[in-house]
């Protein structure tokens, strides 16, 4: 495309004798231009997206645990250029006060098949620690279950599940943008059963119907893990 505008203004200076007539061609030879540079650009940028909405509350570590967010999500890079994921964290707001929202940070990466080994349990040999960075090549999707922590765990008041509407947000840092971007909003109803099957010892799912993470089921469609008789918020 560059080379056969290059070669239009060429022809038109030759052989174009009147101004006006002139002018257009080289008006139309610069959008040629510029439409392909645009499209150069587009083919090789960096443009990842996530898709999440699912929620899993692992039972905990130890009795009387704090609670921790194990979310399944999805990475797709909607361009055609080679990029880095930098950063992901989560911003979680309860009941609609959020003078009171807290942030979230990656902890660990999970095995799920070793979660699910462990009867949905975290231990050292599920939790991959810590959640780095990870290269996301061009127009290819990766599914990770990134479990979350408090991110000022000293300054903030322990995590607990209690009954209420949960609003969560993705936010992704990576070297598309300079600075951390909303990439994701949902909500949850956590109601008195869920709170009493954690307190059970029980794992919690809150899953999102509106939402569907393919790749990151049928990552694990050899194992279940999300039982069968499992009662969703949504």
């Amino acid at each position: 495309m560059f080379s056969v505008s290059l070669a239009l203004v060429t022809w038109l200076g030759q052989s174009i004798a009147d101004p006006a007539w002139l002018a257009l061609g080289l008006a139309i030879a610069a959008i040629c231009i510029a439409s392909y540079g645009t499209l150069k650009a587009g083919l090789l940028e960096f443009s990842p997206e996530v898709l999440a909405g699912d929620v899993i509350v692992p039972r905990p570590s130890r009795a009387g645990g704090d609670v921790k967010l194990l979310l399944p999500l999805q990475f797709t890079n909607a361009g055609g250029g080679d990029g880095i994921v930098e950063w992901v964290a989560l911003r979680l707001t309860i009941d609609g006060d959020i003078q009171h929202s807290v942030l979230l940070s990656p902890v660990a990466e999970v095995d799920m098949q070793r979660f699910i080994q462990a009867k949905r349990r975290l231990d050292d040999q599920n939790c991959i620690e810590p959640f780095t960075a990870f290269p996301l090549e061009g127009k290819r999707s990766l599914a990770k279950f990134v479990l979350f922590d408090l991110a000022e765990k000293p300054r903030s008041e322990p995590l607990r599940l209690r009954s209420g509407r949960w609003a969560f947000e993705v936010f992704v840092k990576s070297t598309a943008n300079r600075s951390p971007k909303l990439e994701r909003s949902f909500e949850h109803v956590v109601e008195k059963k869920h709170v009493d099957e954690f307190a059970a010892d029980t794992p919690v799912y809150l899953i999102n119907y509106q939402i569907t993470l393919p790749s990151a089921r049928r990552e694990i469609a050899g194992a279940e893990w999300m039982p069968r008789t499992a009662r969703y918020s949504n």
